[in-house]
């Protein structure tokens, strides 16, 4: 009796978790797939099903306001239209291919319109998506591909005239590919924030395009084969745009890299930092700005400014397959080195918690028997200063090759270095200062945690450009995959490898990008013998098929 007491209750037990999982993964407002059909619910009740998985998103919708969730893949025999404010789609990745001629989303008018987690595919006529005359937007994750005219458009009207203006735009990490117009266009709105990285491959017109746009940030445009050809851009300022600022460009085979034209004021709009290369036009053409520009980076392919206060300070190189890029983190207040953007000479080098941004990415240059450390973001060159007091802060400044921009980097416990400046004497010191922005200083001969830096590699060149002309994948091994040891090395060092692969090919680099070593290893174990090498930090890469590691070693 008792053994059928425990069995009941056990499945008593079973039953609840079952109706516990249920509700745990069902959603108030919900699409789904069951056969050849699609269903869906609002407030938790079955209100219909369709073949068309179009007509169930639109079912879903009712009166707005709500989060719907599609948590099945599927195809679209006709477009999808938001019927109501507040609609936002999650996706949870999935993705939705067309079956017909015309776009894939149409939103006109309806506000807090939200598409999160999707892929949309096929659009042989029209727009990928397309929202218009509606404000308080956001797209996150959302990649477009195939697309016969644009792959995203956010505009403020359906028709001329453009006398309307909509409000705040928020994207992130957003994909458009193979588009027979622009990637991404966005037109007369003000407030716009597009984080992570727009990703444009093969448009027929600009990657990211904006008219009359004002009041903006953009992290990261990368633009690769868009517009070839033509006098279009892997970024554009058009129309009148205003107080605009993209972190980061990369263009790559495009009409042009960045285009700014006037038909209207175009006031107070910058790039940061660009690499721009293989335009089919100028690369970089400032039309008639006001205090515009492009404000550190490279490009191979001409500039061309005009306008009051307007200028690109860019390099006519962006051969970088040589260099190497750290950040460089103090080991006292755990911050990185950072340029804060600051271009002038003179302007203080800075200090930030843990970063991406280029701001915190260094180049180190080998120059007279010393290094120079050239910041991504503003193109200065860390300097002394000439300032020859403990606690002084250390500069920027532009191209030089002058001893107070020149150091030498030496090991110092383990995997940690000390950064001596050649013309003050003094030693980089991050000076116990915390604070995002704190001033990063110098100091007389000094081993307190303050006055040694670790340095971490970033990558050997833009990480856009290497994905675009190879195809390997920027998937990173794990320190329990991958084993260097001794490290501290001085003769042999072993390499241990739990991933499964058949070959990898291992290159070792030192301080200023130059390949010393170059081999090919297979089998969970091999050894390497360094004895040539001589005493300093070495960077290790290894090339499998589907994975890519970088470590840093310290050769005695």
């Amino acid at each position: 009796m008792k053994r059928i007491k425990t069995i009941f209750i056990s499945i008593l037990l079973l039953s609840f978790g079952a109706m516990y999982m249920n509700d745990a993964y069902a959603y108030e407002h919900e699409v789904w797939e069951s056969g050849n059909t699609y269903y869906w619910k609002t407030f938790d009740v079955q209100r219909g099903s369709s073949s068309d998985l179009a007509v169930a998103v639109e079912g879903a919708m009712g009166s707005g306001n709500r989060d719907i969730h599609v948590i099945t893949s599927g195809t679209l025999y006709s477009t999808i239209n938001v019927s109501a404010s507040g609609v936002r789609l999650w996706c949870h990745n999935n993705t939705f291919t067309c079956s017909f001629s015309g776009s894939g989303i149409l939103n006109n008018g309806n506000d807090g319109f939200e598409i999160h987690d999707l892929t949309l595919r096929n659009v042989s006529d029209g727009y990928g998506i397309r929202s218009s005359a509606s404000s308080n937007l956001s797209f996150t994750n959302v990649i477009v591909i195939d697309i016969g005219w644009l792959g995203i458009r956010i505009d403020s009207r359906t028709s001329d005239p453009w006398d309307y203006t909509i409000y705040n735009v928020y994207m992130k990490d957003c994909r458009f590919e193979n588009t027979g117009g622009h990637g991404l266009e966005i037109y007369s709105v003000d407030g716009l924030t597009l984080e992570g990285t727009m990703t444009a491959r093969n448009t027929g017109d600009c990657g990211v395009l904006l008219d009359q746009c004002s009041n903006g940030t953009i992290e990261t445009v990368d633009a690769y084969d868009c517009a070839w050809g033509s006098g279009y851009a892997g970024l554009r300022y058009a129309n009148g745009c205003s107080n605009i600022t993209t972190q980061t460009l990369y263009a790559d085979r495009c009409g042009r890299g960045f285009f700014i034209v006037q038909s209207g004021p175009t006031v107070n709009c910058h790039v940061n930092y660009a690499e721009i290369r293989e335009c089919s036009d100028i690369g970089i053409w400032i039309e008639d700005g006001t205090d515009c520009s492009v404000k550190s980076g490279c490009c191979e392919s001409g500039v061309s400014v005009s306008g009051s206060g307007s200028y690109a300070n860019v390099s006519s190189s962006c051969d970088n397959s040589g260099v190497t890029i750290y950040q460089i983190k103090n080991r006292s207040t755990g911050l990185y080195l950072d340029g804060m953007g600051r271009t002038n000479n003179g302007a203080a080098a800075g200090q930030w918690a843990n970063t991406t941004h280029v701001n915190s990415q260094w180049e180190i240059i080998s120059t007279d028997g010393y290094n120079q450390l050239r910041n991504v973001g503003t193109g200065l060159f860390l300097d002394g200063m000439g300032r020859t007091n403990n606690g002084a802060d250390c500069g920027q400044w532009a191209n030089t090759t002058h001893v107070n921009s020149q150091w030498s980097i030496e090991s110092f416990d383990g995997n940690y270095v000390r950064i001596q400046n050649r013309g003050t004497g003094l030693f980089l010191d991050g000076m116990g200062r915390t604070n995002n922005g704190d001033a990063a200083g110098q100091w007389a001969n000094s081993t307190h945690p303050n006055a040694q830096w670790e340095l971490v590699f970033v990558s050997l060149k833009s990480a856009s450009i290497q994905i675009a002309s190879t195809e390997i994948s920027s998937e990173m091994a794990t320190d329990e995959k991958i084993e260097l040891y001794p490290n501290p090395v001085s003769s042999s060092l072993s390499i241990s490898i739990s991933k499964d692969y058949e070959k990898a090919e291992l290159r070792i680099f030192d301080l200023d990008g130059k390949m010393v070593l170059n081999t090919i290893i297979s089998g969970e174990k091999s050894v390497l013998n360094l004895d040539k090498l001589e005493s300093g930090i070495y960077m290790i890469t290894i090339i499998a098929k589907d994975w890519i590691m970088n470590k840093k070693i310290v050769k005695q």
